[in-house]
């Protein structure tokens, strides 16, 4: 019984340096990782919405990115903030957890971009977990991004 327990002690030792080898080679993004850590999903989330590339129209909306969240709390954990943009100075962080939107399930990436594009201005209102913390966030489409 000690054999198998010093293997799997072994192998869960390797699971960070695999972890950060695949995050570093693109095959899977921090997010993932923050994902897996926290929620203990198994295998890497989905990378993009649906359908989705990186030249998407959701990407001339947005200033971050984020991968969706499987499970029976679905959300979005943001991937990417863009440096000095809206989501940033909103105080969105990379491995923040969108749990709702307007007080509804947050939608996919690419819903999420259309209803901040059909607002103009105005913003949206995100419920965002960070570190076990839950805090109230108003976005709002940054100037210098394009409408849909």
């Amino acid at each position: 019984m000690t054999d198998l327990n010093d293997r799997k002690n072994r192998i869960l030792g390797l699971l960070p340096m695999l972890g950060a080898l695949l995050a570093v080679t693109g095959a899977l993004t921090w997010g993932d990782i923050w994902a897996q850590r926290h929620f203990n999903l198994i295998g890497p989330s989905l990378s993009r919405p649906h359908g989705a590339s990186p030249g998407e129209a959701w990407r001339k909306v947005l200033d971050f990115t984020a991968d969706p969240v499987p499970g029976p709390r679905p959300g979005l954990v943001i991937t990417s903030v863009r440096s000095r943009g809206h989501a940033e100075k909103a105080g969105l962080l990379v491995g923040d957890w969108i749990e709702s939107v307007d007080g509804h399930a947050p939608p996919t990436l690419q819903a999420l971009a259309e209803e901040l594009s059909a607002r103009g201005q105005a913003p949206i209102h995100l419920k965002v977990v960070h570190q076990g913390a839950v805090r109230m966030i108003d976005l709002a489409r940054e100037p210098g991004l394009s409408a849909l």
